[in-house]
């Protein structure tokens, strides 16, 4: 197969990936994510196997096409299910530990690659349809086992008291009114239709500069993910030591994001941990593009790998922080994703495009990706700080639609009064925080 040939069928892949991400999002709510979950990683497994049994090229962009439509809903869907589960201080190692397994599955696919393609010609197979026979046959195993232990809600989980339960609810009510929580509200308002929380998202500033550098953050990442053992490759080793010689950097990546997330949750600062990743990985592409040592450009990808992979949970828990209601948080977390699977598409190209062994044109530009993500996390971060110090000096025109009016009344009507005029100030409590959601003033933004 061509570089060409291999592009083509990763950019059908990115298509229908980009494609679903919201309205996935949207739908996961409806259904339940202890259903909807497992049902696209069992459904993703299956075509995993499938594509394992394609004998031709036209066979092999199907498969790639339906892989897309059922995994481009997983990310964001995980992470806005973790969302509902822990508070802003715990949120980003959870998405590191999710999003580390991408990080793995560049050192679990090179050591698995070694060993399962050595299967070469059992039962009619190549080794390399062995390797997608096999994982996909796991995935849904995984997918399917998810059914019986993957709860929908805090009110779900089984092994939980009551008491506990409760507590776990009250945790996200200390950050988040009641009515923003995932569980359904006792208090009955009219809320903000579905399409205006979507837009609201869209246009929210810091969702759009967080997006930005999404697209430069997956594009790197992508990058590395595919083609590192293309790149290791035009170093001179056979295929079976490329595979091997990929797996230390993926590893001290994954490391890398777990204790760069724990520093970032216990501190809040997703703008500083995302910003110093970043330059990481920026020091990393200077090095690969500038040397033409082939030992040094190897080291350099323990620099750009770690670099590259420890900025997305940053992002990504930076994006569900600041947005609410559920379905603001829904969008902006589809979202980031959709752009980010953008960028993925855009280094598809750029590798294909970029010349052999020094791949000068795609370093180059993934060297300006991270100067563009130190950017953003400085805009963002000098945003946020503004936006909120704007909320709570403009908190009185704020909610001033919210504010019940009520005029007082003779003593005989008083005891009702006040039975109505604390009903109508609950509603409109309620009411304010769905409406406004991320823009209420007791909100506060962590930047």
């Amino acid at each position: 197969m061509s570089d060409y040939d291999y592009s083509m069928a990763l950019t059908l892949t990115f298509i229908p990936y980009i494609l679903v991400d919201l309205p996935s999002n949207l739908l996961m709510r409806k259904i339940g994510a202890g259903i909807y979950i497992p049902l696209l990683v069992t459904i993703w497994g299956l075509v995993t196997c499938l594509q394992g049994l394609v004998t031709n090229y036209k066979g092999l962009l199907v498969s790639r096409f339906f892989l897309g439509l059922v995994e481009g809903g997983l990310y964001p869907g995980t992470v806005l299910y973790l969302s509902t589960f822990y508070t802003r201080a715990e949120l980003q190692l959870r998405i590191a530990l999710f999003f580390g397994t991408i990080c793995m599955a560049g050192v679990a696919s090179g050591l698995l690659t070694y060993a399962i393609i050595k299967l070469d010609g059992h039962w009619g197979h190549p080794g390399w349809s062995w390797v997608f026979l096999i994982e996909g046959f796991v995935t849904s195993i995984c997918g399917v086992v998810g059914f019986f232990i993957l709860p929908s809600s805090i009110h779900k989980v089984k092994i939980l008291s009551d008491e506990e339960k409760s507590f776990l609810v009250s945790r996200s009510e200390k950050i988040c009114a009641p009515s923003l929580v995932s569980s359904p509200s006792t208090i009955k308002y009219p809320h903000k239709s579905t399409l205006s929380q979507v837009w609201e998202a869209f246009k929210s500033p810091h969702v759009i500069i967080l997006n930005i550098s999404q697209f430069a953050c997956a594009s790197n990442i992508f990058s590395l993910a595919y083609f590192t053992p293309t790149v290791v490759h035009t170093f001179g080793y056979s295929p079976t030591d490329t595979q091997l010689f990929t797996v230390p950097p993926f590893a001290l990546g994954f490391i890398f994001l777990l204790g760069l997330s724990y520093c970032s949750d216990r501190h809040q600062a997703r703008g500083l941990m995302a910003g110093m990743s970043a330059i990481l990985s920026i020091i990393g592409f200077a090095i690969f593009y500038a040397s033409g040592d082939e030992k040094v450009r190897y080291g350099s990808l323990f620099l750009s790998i770690p670099g590259a992979y420890g900025v997305t949970p940053c992002m990504t828990a930076w994006t569900a922080d600041n947005s609410a209601p559920h379905v603001r948080k829904a969008t902006a977390l589809a979202f980031g994703t959709m752009v980010g699977n953008a960028g993925g598409l855009f280094s598809v190209w750029i590798f294909t495009l970029g010349h052999k062994p020094r791949y000068h044109l795609p370093t180059a530009i993934n060297l300006a990706f991270g100067v563009v993500i130190v950017v953003c996390c400085v805009m963002n971060t000098l945003w946020l700080g503004y936006a909120q110090r704007k909320k709570v000096t403009s908190r009185n025109e704020i909610l001033a639609k919210y504010t019940p009016s009520h005029t007082d009344g003779d003593e005989g009507t008083a005891k009702e009064g006040s039975q109505v005029h604390s009903s109508e100030q609950e509603m409109l409590s309620a009411q304010a925080w769905d409406h406004l959601g991320d823009q209420h003033p007791d909100f506060k933004y962590v930047y």
